[in-house]
């Protein structure tokens, strides 16, 4: 276990509530795996100035792992620290590559679910892009919870209609006629994953044909592939395929297909419908419980991760120091969580002072606690970087080809 230390401004960091078992299954058989302090809490709020910027609100983090369902959870997530309301922006459909993905899910779900002319339910709508997908594309009503949702009220396109609900989805929300349930890149931010889909098996009651399509970022992966900027705040929950699936499992679902997806495993997704057994004491089969002498064990990708972010860190603070004596211009290209991550992992003093972004709405801000101002592409033009730093390989490919459309060709590294 580690910890990383940034010298920000002081906040009270006490958890509201240390959770000593486990979010998913209930199990008191954890090890903490994790430890750093004072990251940002909002990944998804961005800063009119500077100086805002550098005394944005961080938190801790303790990761723990469970031994028997095999989530891991930050067992001190305290959600009222992190800021989803409307102006909360994480919408990743800017990206050519994310909307063909995306768009390729809504066409699936509305031919495997035959969604036409129905009323189906979004938990965690964001900004609507995909509630309206599936609303105009298969002629359906779409009811969108969440938070941070910039409007509310009811929408009518051409085809099918849509209404917005500003609002965090709990018991309230249970008497929601609907056909189709889904949710995605939501469920990792919420601090108790069972309740929610213990509240969303009442809404489905005795209808056990109302599917379900749950999806969120592929955390095991992440974590087997050393990917340490992937730890955020807001990201309490880094579930395998495994361990989301005996969630569903365990709150009374039958899981009816469960694997990875986008550009081959990013992402994991489980579709379910309701059933009437409940697996109560379902054990994951990648979970090392104890060894002969009865200790509890742990994974060996979940044992080295501590030790591997110190490693990645250490070799890019090296990298960075040199980039600054080598005077090189080097900016960061991604707004993103994993960007946030990787500048506020590091002492990006005098070497790293702007962050490339093609989301408008967050062009002309500020980073929360590392302070670097967001510019749009074309900025590359006149700044002629020697060096863009891309967090996430997905988008290299994408990124080097709106950069060459501007004449400019610097080298990309992918940290």
């Amino acid at each position: 276990m580690i910890k990383r230390t940034n010298a920000k401004p002081a906040i009270d960091t006490a958890p509201s509530d240390d959770r000593r078992c486990c979010t998913a299954c209930g199990s008191s058989r954890l090890t903490d795996i994790f430890e750093s302090e004072r990251l940002p809490v909002n990944v998804g709020v961005m800063c009119d100035t500077e100086e805002e910027a550098k005394n944005a609100p961080v938190a801790d983090v303790i990761l723990a792992y469970c031994h028997d369902c095999g989530l891991v959870f930050n067992r001190i997530y305290d959600l009222t620290k992190v800021g989803f309301e409307p102006g909360y922006e994480v919408a990743l459909n800017h990206s050519p590559v994310f909307r063909e993905f995306i768009s390729g899910v809504a066409d699936r779900l509305l031919d495997r679910f035959d969604l036409r002319n129905k009323t189906f339910l979004e938990i965690g709508c964001g900004d609507g892009y995909f509630l309206r997908l599936l609303a105009e594309r298969g002629g359906n009503h779409g009811i969108g919870i969440d938070p941070s949702v910039p409007r509310e009220g009811r929408e009518t396109f051409e085809q099918g209609s849509a209404e917005y609900i500003r609002d965090f989805f709990g018991d309230k929300h249970a008497d929601i006629a609907t056909d189709f349930i889904c949710c995605l890149s939501v469920f990792e931010a919420v601090p108790y994953p069972a309740e929610l889909l213990s509240t969303v098996r009442r809404i489905v009651g005795e209808r056990t044909n109302v599917p379900l399509y749950f999806e969120v970022f592929n955390a095991f992966r992440a974590i087997e592939n050393r990917e340490t900027w992937s730890i955020l705040y807001e990201q309490c929950n880094y579930f395998s395929l495994e361990s989301l699936a005996s969630l569903f499992r365990r709150c009374g679902f039958e899981v009816t297909d469960a694997n990875t997806c986008y550009q081959g495993d990013q992402y994991i997704y489980v579709e379910a419908k309701g059933s009437d057994r409940v697996v109560s004491a379902e054990k994951n089969a990648s979970a090392d419980v104890a060894d002969e002498a009865g200790e509890l064990t742990l994974p060996k990708v979940i044992a080295d991760f501590a030790a591997a972010y110190v490693e990645r860190s250490n070799y890019w603070q090296e990298q960075l120091n040199a980039f600054r004596r080598d005077k090189q211009r080097v900016v960061v290209w991604g707004s993103g969580g994993k960007g946030i991550g990787f500048l506020n992992a590091l002492n990006t003093d005098g070497v790293i002072d702007y962050v490339v972004e093609i989301n408008p709405d967050k062009q002309g801000k500020y980073l929360p606690g590392s302070g670097q101002r967001i510019v749009p592409i074309e900025f590359l033009a006149e700044y002629k970087p020697d060096k863009v730093i891309i967090t996430n390989a997905l988008y290299r490919d994408e990124m080097r080809q709106q950069a060459s459309e501007l004449g400019v060709t610097p080298e990309f590294v992918v940290a």
